[in-house]
Parts: C-alpha cells; sequence; structure tokens
C-alpha cells in the first residue's frame, strides 16, 4: 500500500534534506512516565524460518518497553538504526518526506544502569504491526503507552517487515506477499508471537528486555494489539494463547479461523474513516463471534498509517501542513499530536479495562475528548 499509492509524488514534489540536529518523539499522554528502550534478537532454533529457504532457524527482533519510577540519567537515542533509517528516508521520499527525516529524529530512554528503580510487576503488552511495515515505525507510539503503565513489547517479523535490522548490522529485506500468501505468512506471525510469549517466561530474558521488570516470577498479565495485518494476528495468537486477556485490532481485516469460531475475550476493532463492518465483510463476520466484550469504534479524518507514528513525525518536522494534500490518504488530516493521543487514550483504555480496573469509564471520558470518534458500538 505505502510504495503504490502516491509513487507519483517523487516527480512533482521536491524537499531539501532535512537538518543534522536530533529532534525528540515526545511521549502523549496524562501521566508520562521514564521508559527504558531495548533491543534484541531471538532465535527459535526449533523452527526453520519459511521465508529464508536456506534451513536456517527462524530469527525475529524485539523491542522493550520499560516504565521507570524514578529515572537518574536519559539519554537521545537514535529513533532507527542507521540502516534501517537510510532505507525508510529512501522509501518515504515517495510521500514528500525530505532526505534525512528518520536520521534525524531521537526517543527519549532512560539509561540503564543498576540504580534504576523498579517499576514492579504491571502488565504486558504485545505488539504486532503491518504488513510491510518496520517495528519502528510504532516506538513513539508504543513508548507513550508503556508510560501510561505498560510493560510493551513488539516483534518485527523478518521478510515480511519492509526491512529487519540486527545488533550485528545484518539486515533482511522484506519480500513481496501474494493474496495467496498470506494464510501461510499469517501463520508465521502468530508462530513468532507465539514463540516470543514462550521466551518471555524466562526470567533472565525477560529482565534483559525489560530491565525495570526484575521479577523471578511468571508472565505478567498480558494483552495483545496490532496494526492492519498486526490486528489479524492478535485476534488469532489470542485464539491459541489462552493465557491472553483481551486483544485490539487496529484498522486491520481478520483472517483465519477466528472468522468462524470468534473470540471468548475482550476483543476491540478501531478503524480509519469508513473502515467498519459495513465497508468491512471480515469485520462483518466476526462480529457476533466476539463472545464477551467487545468495541468497534471509527475514527473520522483518519487513514490507514494514521495509527503509527508516521503523521507525529510529519508534525514534529514542521512538515504536516506542506506535504501534498493526497498525503492524507495515507496519513489522515488529524494533527499529528491529536492522532497520537487519540490512539494511545483508546489502546490504553482497553488495555487500563482488562489488565487493571475492570472498568470501561475511561472511553467515556475519552468519546467527551475525541470529536472524531463518530462510531462506538
Amino acid at each position: 500500500m505505502l510504495q503504490s499509492i502516491l509513487i507519483l509524488l517523487v516527480a512533482s514534489w521536491c524537499v531539501p534534506s532535512f537538518a543534522t540536529s536530533t529532534l525528540r518523539l515526545p511521549v502523549v499522554g496524562s501521566n508520562p512516565s521514564d521508559i527504558v528502550i531495548t533491543s534484541m534478537s531471538l532465535t527459535d532454533q526449533r523452527r526453520a524460518d519459511p521465508f529464508a529457504k536456506d534451513g536456517r532457524a527462524r530469527a525475529i527482533m524485539v523491542s522493550g518497553f520499560s516504565p521507570v519510577s524514578a529515572c537518574r540519567r536519559s539519554h537521545l537515542e537514535a529513533y532507527m538504526p542507521p540502516s534501517t533509517a537510510i532505507f525508510e528516508d529512501d522509501k518515504f521520499a515517495a510521500y514528500g518526506l525530505p532526505n534525512g527525516s528518520f536520521q534525524s529524529l531521537g526517543l527519549q530512554s532512560c539509561t540503564n544502569t543498576p540504580r534504576l528503580c523498579s517499576s514492579g510487576a504491571l502488565p504486558l503488552v504485545v505488539f504486532s504491526g503491518a504488513l510491510g511495515t518496520s517495528r519502528i515505525i510504532y516506538h513513539s507510539m508504543l513508548q507513550s503507552v508503556a508510560a501510561a503503565g505498560y510493560f510493551v513489547v513488539s516483534v518485527d517479523h523478518p521478510y515480511d517487515a519492509d526491512i529487519v535490522e540486527f545488533p550485528d548490522n545484518a539486515t533482511i529485506i522484506g519480500v513481496d506477499i501474494s493474496d495467496a500468501e498470506l494464510g501461510d505468512a499469517l501463520a508465521t506471525r502468530v508462530e513468532d508471537i507465539t514463540f516470543l510469549y514462550r521466551e518471555l517466561a524466562n526470567p533472565s530474558l525477560r529482565n534483559m528486555l525489560l530491565p525495570t521488570h526484575r521479577h523471578s516470577g511468571g508472565i505478567p498479565k498480558t494483552a495483545i494489539v496490532g496494526h492492519s495485518f498486526g490486528g489479524a494476528a492478535a485476534a488469532l495468537t489470542l485464539k491459541q494463547l489462552p493465557y491472553l486477556r483481551g486483544g485490539v485490532n487496529i484498522d486491520g481485516s481478520m483472517f483465519g479461523s477466528v472468522l468462524e469460531t470468534g473470540l471468548d475475550r475482550p476483543f476491540m476493532l478501531i478503524g480509519h474513516e469508513n473502515k467498519t463492518q459495513e465497508t468491512d465483510p471480515s469485520w462483518k463476520t466476526v462480529w457476533p463471534q466476539l463472545k464477551s466484550w467487545k468495541k468497534e469504534i471509527e475514527v473520522k479524518g483518519a487513514a490507514h498509517y494514521s495509527f503509527s507514528d508516521l503523521p507525529l513525525i510529519t508534525s514534529v518536522l514542521g512538515l504536516q501542513e506542506k506535504l501534498p494534500a493526497d498525503i492524507e490518504q495515507v496519513l489522515g488530516s488529524i494533527e499529528g499530536h491529536r492522532m497520537m493521543k487519540l490512539t494511545v487514550t483508546y489502546v490504553t483504555a482497553f488495555l487500563n479495562m482488562v489488565l487493571k480496573s475492570g472498568s470501561e469509564k475511561e472511553f467515556s471520558r475519552a468519546d467527551t475528548i475525541f470529536s472524531e470518534v463518530v462510531k462506538a458500538v
């Protein structure tokens, strides 16, 4: 989708290179906390990578976001590792972003030292992003979710994501996945997430990825969130892992056995403008099969990639009002900071309900703040 809608803009709209100074992407939300950001690779020695075709074990990249109760020292770290930033700069030049945009961005991270104060046994959120999209395009959003009082882990699915960069600087570039291959790609995603969840049961690994967790017990209460194809993966993973407390599908069509058998735990559908049961047959099919608490919202003025860091990035770069009008087909028309706050508010309202309070009162408060949410089922 991202590589086809606006490719003609390159010839018609030129921009200068962006300055080399680092711009911080802010944490949004009413109770922001300091966050430790980590990343690591995990290899599933029990499973061959179905995309690699050479018998190698399946390896994934994950990022962890850990709230800190008392951060004594922080630093501004690069939003993306070098090869990924160059790749994404080239990719998004077609959408009017200046050269060097992603290389100019940073996230505030608390420095990981033994003096970090533990945040206790907070709940856990697992996140999976869109097809052909790096997990890093959601890092600012997930930092804000973590700041609301959650450990968050996001996962990259190699060959499915547009680019995955490993700690040794090796990269895997995404492949074109046809409609006929979506079922296999979805199954691979679910296996990736299941493997990650299994690995998180190891306290030593969990405490490396989430360094302020520091507890030897089991995995905290967990929910799963996904955007686009990641939303379909979230639903199917929720079906397969009975330990998960609930899930959110952000703007993704549904696939797989969940359409017939449904889910027995809380599930929420968040759609961009005109993404509803009336326009997506898979949502209409699955809705009566959702047997627990359920909710569907539609966000007027939002487009598919409104539910990522991209609108906030264009706002921080001072470009949102300068990009071609057709960019709204991809990023929507809602100002970046507000769109990020909207997404984080509704996602955390769901998470607070299923992992903390058990109350859905936060949805009513959110509805009074965000007039863009015009449909709530």
